[in-house]
């Protein structure tokens, strides 16, 4: 009976001293404990690894009693592997995503935790507000930044030379580039490299062609919830430009062979004249091959919508898991990447900006990044992949781009099938569908 009571007095004495710890993360009340850090970026932005074991040192060095296991992720288990890990309750302290819905879907299946539970409206006024927009749902912050690039279309300066064009102005309008193509395809240079075979590149083609008859953010989320069609001509019109390109023969005929970066590789052996790039790799080009070489150009303008001549520069994000243990240690971590001194070092190390109204334009070195931060004073910021479901591109767009080159799929056929995508997926994913309709963007 003795034993009985002094067990039952145990279990009293660990339920007050855990009930004491309030909200407190497990193992921060002695100052001591592990971060860990589950993250992306070297496969986008080349030196971002590097990058991210300088931070560690840093903050090891600023905080002694804390270790930071910042572990690099693959591509292809980037999402499956939190998910395994956050079912079993064992998701990291941080966790890299893609930015818009690609981390909002997350948000919406209850993995996350908000980021604006942990840090003040003050602590994110550093981070520019079309950043933060992308990952802002249900009145809370669920994303910070962790690093911002622009998408534009990379091109070698001798192959424009060599067909006359004019390697510092090559094009703006689509009929501009589509004589551009024509010029160099007769020169018998391949006009543009890409890779279709993993299926990463319809999005890609999206961010730089769909979204340019919008005039608001919102109507994307409208038609993500069923409130437009993507038979319009407003939605659909970019599907009948990547016909035009590939009837005329401006695209590499080994397209479906090739992966997105294999695609973008033909660039550097000189098999294409251009690619769709990140800003962060362009440089990464221009830096190895100078800027003679390599050029750097925002999409060709055939829309008549308010983003016609917009820039994608979107924001791959961090998130706070809901397992995460040390949620208070993981929000000060991503305060201190946030820092002037490191938001320096990670241009310097890894060629993107961070989208932080600290960032200094007499930091940069490349002619290309001055020519973004131009775009990016003087054109609106659109990314049409940040507002999409992400079945949508898994079980739409992929295949139906794919189609369209192997199958001949005509562009009224591919609108008609992404169409039935949407439906699908607001049948199979009513938490995402309901999301989207609650989704409105102040702008």
């Amino acid at each position: 009976m003795k034993r009985v009571v002094s067990a039952f007095m145990v279990i009293l004495l660990v339920l007050s001293l855990a009930g004491c710890g309030g909200n407190k993360d497990s193992g921060e009340e002695d100052g001591k404990y592990t971060l860990t850090v589950w993250y992306w970026g070297e496969q986008e932005a080349p030196g971002y690894k590097a990058y991210m074991e300088e931070m560690v040192r840093r903050y090891e060095k600023e905080n002694p009693d804390i270790t930071v296991e910042a572990i690099l992720q693959e591509s292809d288990n980037l999402y499956s592997a939190f998910r395994t890990a956050e079912a079993a309750g064992e998701g990291p302290d941080i966790q890299y995503m893609w930015g818009g819905t690609q981390a909002m879907e997350d948000v919406w299946k209850g993995n996350v935790t908000p980021i604006s539970d942990y840090l003040s409206k003050e602590e994110l006024s550093v981070i520019e507000q079309t950043s933060l927009m992308e990952t802002n749902w249900d009145d809370k912050q669920w994303g910070i930044p962790a690093y911002g690039f622009t998408y534009g279309i990379a091109y070698d300066k001798e192959a424009m030379r060599t067909a006359g064009v004019d390697p510092e102005h090559p094009f703006t309008t689509w009929d501009e580039f589509m004589e551009c193509c024509r010029k160099l395809k007769e020169a018998g240079i391949t006009p543009l490299g890409m890779g279709l075979k993993d299926g990463f590149l319809p999005a890609w083609i999206g961010i730089f062609l769909g979204q340019q008859n919008l005039d608001s953010v919102n109507e994307m989320i409208d038609l993500m919830s069923g409130n437009e069609s993507f038979t319009d001509k407003k939605y659909a019109e970019w599907l009948y430009k990547i016909e035009e390109l590939k009837n005329a023969g401006y695209i590499n005929e080994d397209i479906l062979s090739l992966d997105l970066y294999q695609g973008q590789q033909t660039i550097e052996s000189g098999k294409a004249a251009m690619t769709l790039h990140t800003q962060a790799y362009a440089v990464s080009l221009e830096k190895s091959l100078g800027t003679d070489k390599i050029g750097f150009a925002r999409a060709p303008v055939f829309g008549n919508g308010k983003f016609a001549d917009s820039i994608a520069s979107p924001s791959q994000v961090y998130v706070i898991p809901k397992s995460a243990k040390h949620k208070e240690g993981a929000a000060k971590f991503l305060m201190f990447l946030q820092e002037d001194e490191n938001i320096k070092s990670l241009y310097e190390m890894a060629n993107v900006m961070m989208p932080n109204v600290n960032f200094k334009e007499e930091w940069l070195t490349s002619e290309i990044d001055k020519q973004v931060m131009k775009w990016k004073a003087e054109k609106g910021n659109f990314c049409y992949q940040l507002y999409f479901a992400p079945m949508f591109e898994t079980d739409g767009l992929i295949p139906t781009v794919q189609k369209m080159f192997s199958e001949d799929l005509p562009p009224e056929g591919a609108a008609a099938e992404l169409e039935e995508t949407l439906e699908k997926c607001r049948e199979q994913n009513p938490e995402v569908h309901e999301a989207f309709i609650n989704w409105s963007i102040a702008e």
